[in-house]
């Protein structure tokens, strides 16, 4: 079974961790995409260590999209507009991971009008983070959704609906952390078989699991699990 690609949620300084910035240029063909955060957002100003980081992975074909909170539809959307055109100018970004998406009916509206609005100012990938499934509307209006967002023992109960058969597993994301490291490859072979398109394991955990590369990287990324 090949493992699905990687999203990765590049939340590590390239000024502290540059060799990992440099993996994932040099592992281009395991990546679907890099999510850029400067500062829980594009900061106030491009900064030259993350334009240094960027390039390479532009180079070697890897599409990196910038990092903007919606506060589960409460940011106003100018806001959330703003900090995306703000990536794309600064950083040539392809496109927005939008955080903390809602998950119900009522805020599809919002999320639709955004999603429109952020490919009108040249976005090329949007992708909606939930972190769990969403009311199945939402899948109209993103290239990707987040679908679970947590531990491995929480991953081991999750439940994938019916609506999500009616489109193809590259619609969605799991990410899976505090993974033990002997159980990775389940990890990988689990993700696979709910029909995750994309995917983000690791054995790290506390408060931010996505502040370095998995210790693992250097080989359950790179073989077949199992």
């Amino acid at each position: 079974m090949t493992p699905p690609p990687l999203v990765v949620p590049a939340y590590f300084h390239p000024a502290v961790r540059p060799r990992q910035w440099q993996w994932l240029a040099e592992h281009a063909a395991l990546v679907r995409l890099v999510i850029l955060n400067v500062d829980s957002g594009p900061g106030s100003g491009p900064q030259a260590a993350f334009l240094a980081a960027v390039e390479p992975l532009r180079a070697a074909g890897v599409c990196v999209i910038g990092y903007v909170d919606t506060g589960y539809g409460r940011r106003d959307a100018r806001t959330v507009l703003a900090e995306t055109s703000r990536y794309l100018d600064w950083y040539g970004v392809r496109g927005v991971c939008l955080d903390q998406v809602a998950a119900g009916t009522a805020d599809i509206g919002y999320y639709a009008r955004v999603a429109e609005r952020v490919r009108a100012l040249g976005a090329e990938v949007v992708f909606f983070n939930h972190g769990t499934h969403p009311a199945p509307g939402y899948a109209s209006h993103a290239d990707l959704l987040g679908t679970f967002e947590g531990t491995w023992q929480a991953y081991g109960r999750l439940c994938t609906p019916d609506w999500t058969r009616h489109w193809p597993p590259s619609k969605f994301y799991h990410v899976v952390h505090s993974v033990p490291v002997a159980r990775i490859p389940a990890a990988w072979q689990l993700a696979a078989h709910r029909r995750a398109g994309a995917v983000y394991i690791t054995e790290r955990s506390g408060p931010n699991p996505y502040d370095s590369l998995p210790e693992t990287a250097g080989d359950e990324m790179e073989v077949e699990p199992g």
